[in-house]
């Protein structure tokens, strides 16, 4: 009896940790919540180095920072593919890019491209570390990325 209880539970553990792996997998595999997680983390990032900035933090606190946002905006054309623009909403699962990326493709890549020719300037201007230029840089960022928000982001 008792080895019997031990495989039994062997077999429920090893379909619970399947399952597991199969939600991740799926989660992954999902489009538009890997953009919203990148966007997340992007907006996490912008958060952290305004703070750092407004506290006169160094340079070098601010590199792994710049780093996600680069990192971001070189992948960002392949977060949007294409049947990806529903459904609306704020729900898990659900995305706030309007249909313009898909029905304007141009306009979008466009701002793809200005949003990372600015982080790579940003990441340049963090490793330079001269706080001034990272500031006027940062602005830029912040411009690039609110200009692209404004035009395709349902609010």
């Amino acid at each position: 009896m008792k080895g019997r209880i031990a495989k039994l539970g062997a077999v429920v553990l090893t379909a619970a940790i399947g399952f597991t792996t199969a939600v991740s997998l799926v989660q992954a595999a999902d489009p538009i919540t890997e953009r919203r997680e990148a966007m997340k983390g992007n907006g996490a990032a912008m958060k952290a180095i305004n703070a750092a900035l407004e506290n006169g933090s160094a340079a070098d606190q601010l590199v792994k920072h710049a780093d996600q946002i680069n990192s971001t905006a070189m992948k960002l054309e392949a977060l949007f593919p294409a049947g990806t623009d529903q459904p609306q909403g704020k729900d898990p699962g659900h995305t706030m890019a309007k249909p313009d990326i898909w029905q304007d493709p141009e306009k979008f890549a466009a701002e793809v491209k200005k949003f990372q020719d600015e982080s790579a300037m940003f990441k340049t201007a963090v490793a330079g570390g001269d706080i001034g230029v990272i500031k006027a840089e940062f602005e830029n960022l912040g411009g690039t990325c609110g200009s692209c928000h404004r035009t395709f982001r349902a609010k």
